[in-house]
């Protein structure tokens, strides 16, 4: 599921990418306050600094964006949509020009980050204490952790800046998988005979219908929606699996009584298995179908 993430957060941001240079290109440069607030929030969810706004305290606070006094002898970032040899000169002799006292930027901040989000000269012979950085950077840290709650972190930034009338960027396979991921855990692949906390399996189950649904866990970005897939082969899957499941749902409330315990009989158990085996049986055709191996059979027992 990370691979499939990390995809996603590619494609999230090329299209951030696409609109800051349309919007330059049109003549809208007000873009400097969304790559600082985002910035800040990578930083942030990758743990190397928390950095807090300079302009804040300083309109147009030379050389630097935002900065972690205390972290590291002092971080210090610059953000930029191109970070290209002239913007990154310009920065480090800004960053180390001594005011009246004698004294420069340089002297409290250990590490100067510079980030062109669109675009950086790394090539760019730099001191050092400065790192020339793109989205890369991140992307790179993030295969490393191999952590799902930080790609979750990084991807939840990002897309709370994309322009969403723009046509939904994610690879209908890559959401495909996060999707099956999610359908190949307990909640349908246990039989009721060992089912455990029958709360527990109904939040599983609805889970996925968010997911299918709105593409989201518990509010959290992670795929897209079912009715913004291209593949009607995909989408057919995805209905019929929203459909098990609200078949599903519907018994287990017919079953709850007023103490908030649920009484199933064998009759509506049997009904349950049968609608987990459909949804179980169809991923494992859509699975096979695109190539994509991972567990969805039903959990045997003896």
């Amino acid at each position: 599921m990370i691979e499939s993430l990390i995809k996603n957060l590619n494609q999230d941001i090329a299209l951030l990418q696409l609109r800051i240079e349309r919007d330059k290109a049109a003549g809208f440069y007000d873009m400097a306050r969304l790559l600082e607030a985002m910035s800040m929030q990578l930083f942030q969810a990758l743990g190397i600094a928390d950095l807090k706004s300079k302009n804040q305290i300083q309109v147009n606070f030379p050389a630097i964006d935002s900065a972690d006094d205390h972290k590291d002898g002092g971080i210090a970032l610059q953000v930029t949509s191109v970070a290209d040899a002239k913007k990154i000169k310009k920065t480090i002799e800004t960053f180390e020009k001594k005011n009246s006292a004698g004294q420069s930027l340089k002297d409290g901040y250990a590490t100067l980050y510079i980030f062109g989000f669109c675009r950086a000269a790394s090539a760019t012979k730099v001191p050092s204490y400065c790192k020339v950085i793109d989205p890369s950077f991140f992307v790179n840290k993030l295969i490393d952790f191999d952590d799902e709650e930080k790609v979750q972190l990084v991807l939840d930034s990002v897309r709370r800046h994309v322009d969403y009338s723009s046509l939904h960027p994610y690879s209908d396979i890559e959401c495909l998988k996060i999707i099956l991921g999610y359908v190949g855990r307990n909640a349908v692949r246990h039989y009721m005979s060992c089912e455990g906390n029958v709360h527990d399996m109904t939040k599983g189950l609805k889970e996925i219908s968010e997911l299918i649904g709105k593409g989201s866990v518990n509010g959290r970005q992670k795929s897209k929606a079912h009715h913004e897939f291209s593949d009607p082969e995909i989408g057919k899957f995805l209905l019929h699996a929203l459909n098990e499941i609200g078949g599903i749902t519907a018994i287990i409330h017919k079953a709850t009584r007023g103490d908030g315990f649920v009484y199933l009989n064998q009759q509506e158990m049997q009904a349950i298995d049968a609608r987990k085996r459909s949804i179980t049986e169809a991923a494992q055709r859509i699975a096979e179908s695109y190539g994509i191996d991972m567990p969805l059979s039903m959990h045997e027992y003896d």
